[in-house]
């Protein structure tokens, strides 16, 4: 039930503005041909949300019956393609295993307009994807770089879908400092990407820019992977045949919500007073949270003390924090053995039957905190071009963004 719905403003029907002004690219099947350790094929979801006809790719592999799925998330700017080496171990532990890829990336549609990739906007696409249309349940999550920043909010969103929680290498900050120990590495990775032309020239090919693959490849930011196969390292750029699909690559390091004390001069405020709001829920998130740093990521060092720190679910019984030997940022790649046996660890450690529902209902002062967020977006359309989302505070003690009602699409069909 709603506490506050946001009304949707009129505009034209998405598939005029998809045909009328070329808003969305959809990557060629043929790109995706042959690529090594990949044989899966997706299925899709269209979100409608923000003026967009946006077809999301997502992958549901093993049995559905499973008693455990295990979700695994990507990062920027890779796909599900970073998860190639997880999914057969998981799959032969009989675990159900979804993937998708986020808008921008892989086999999911890409907006051509830089402006159409905001951080709240991604979170709306995977609410869309996930609980309006998978119905995801009882799920443990995988959560890594901007699947992280995108999927902490997906579960303070919906807490009550998710049983337990594998954070690596991956935040949510805010515009408090306490929030955003950091290490200096964030910052020179953003320096990096703005100063060598990520908005201009890094992915371009032909301006002399590296692509996906290669900055995936570097054992400072991407796997210890020495010897990764020249076609893997292609397949990481099978999404982007040329520039004109690389929006979102270009704008997701300057998407991060970082304080006014950002070193950058480059603070993005944007989303950090929801994710503030976010971490209310954290706070009082007991069910198990694993974290899963890896030694060779000087991106996002440290913040695993910001976790242990503030969300008890990081203390539930039985729960080994690991820290991923060798590996750098995109530790799926070269780490994917140790995330795998420290998932499944986590899993034999706490059974269905050791975890208890959330207690009901967000604290007095959050709920507070959420009715100031609401207002704010109400009072605004950054959070509902062509309209996404209501706010409501369910009983699991989320933040949830709801999709309008067939009832309420009816003017934009």
């Amino acid at each position: 039930m709603n506490d506050s719905n946001i009304n949707i403003p009129k505009g034209p029907r998405a598939d005029q503005l998809s045909s009328l002004t070329k808003l969305v690219l959809r990557t060629p099947d043929s790109c995706f041909d042959n690529l090594p350790l990949w044989n899966y094929e997706p299925q899709y979801f269209m979100s409608r949300l923000y003026g967009l006809d946006v077809r999301m790719a997502y992958y549901d592999l093993g049995d559905k019956r499973s008693e455990e799925t295990i979700l695994l998330t990507h990062g920027m700017s890779a796909w599900s393609y970073l998860n190639r080496r997880m999914i057969p171990p998981l799959l032969d532990a009989g675990y159900r295993v979804i993937l998708f890829d986020q808008v921008g990336c892989g086999r999911s549609d890409k907006p051509v307009r830089e402006e159409d990739y905001t951080y709240e906007r991604h979170i709306g696409w995977n609410i869309d994807l996930l609980i309006n249309h998978l119905h995801i349940k009882n799920v443990t999550v995988v959560l890594q770089d901007w699947g992280g920043l995108i999927g902490t909010r997906v579960v303070a969103a919906h807490p009550g879908a998710f049983r337990r929680l594998v954070i690596s290498n991956t935040m949510l900050p805010t515009s408090d400092d306490s929030f955003f120990k950091v290490s200096s590495g964030f910052y020179s990775w953003k320096t990096f990407a703005f100063r060598t032309g990520l908005k201009d020239d890094i992915w371009i090919k032909e301006r002399g820019g590296r692509w996906p693959g290669q900055i995936l490849a570097q054992k400072a930011v991407g796997p210890s992977n020495p010897n990764m196969d020249p076609a893997e390292m292609a397949a990481y750029d099978a999404p982007y045949p040329d520039d004109t699909y690389k929006a979102g690559a270009r704008m997701f390091p300057e998407l991060v919500s970082t304080p006014s004390t950002d070193p950058t001069n480059r603070p993005a405020m944007a989303e950090a007073e929801n994710n503030a709001a976010a971490w209310g829920v954290f706070q009082k998130f007991t069910k198990p949270v694993l974290l899963a740093f890896s030694d060779e990521d000087t991106v996002m060092a440290g913040g695993d003390a910001i976790w242990k720190e503030h969300c008890p679910g990081t203390k539930f019984p039985g729960v080994e924090h690991v820290t991923i030997k060798g590996v750098g940022h995109f530790l799926q790649d070269g780490g994917a053995d140790q995330l795998v046996d420290a998932i499944t660890s986590l899993i034999n450690a706490t059974p269905p039957s050791s975890i208890e529902p959330l207690s009901a209902g967000p604290a007095a002062n959050q709920a507070a905190i959420l009715a100031k967020v609401a207002a704010e977006a109400a009072a605004t359309d950054r959070a509902v071009a062509h309209g996404d989302v209501g706010i409501s505070t369910p009983s699991d003690g989320g933040v949830s963004f709801i999709a309008p009602t067939p009832e309420e699409r009816k003017p934009y069909q």
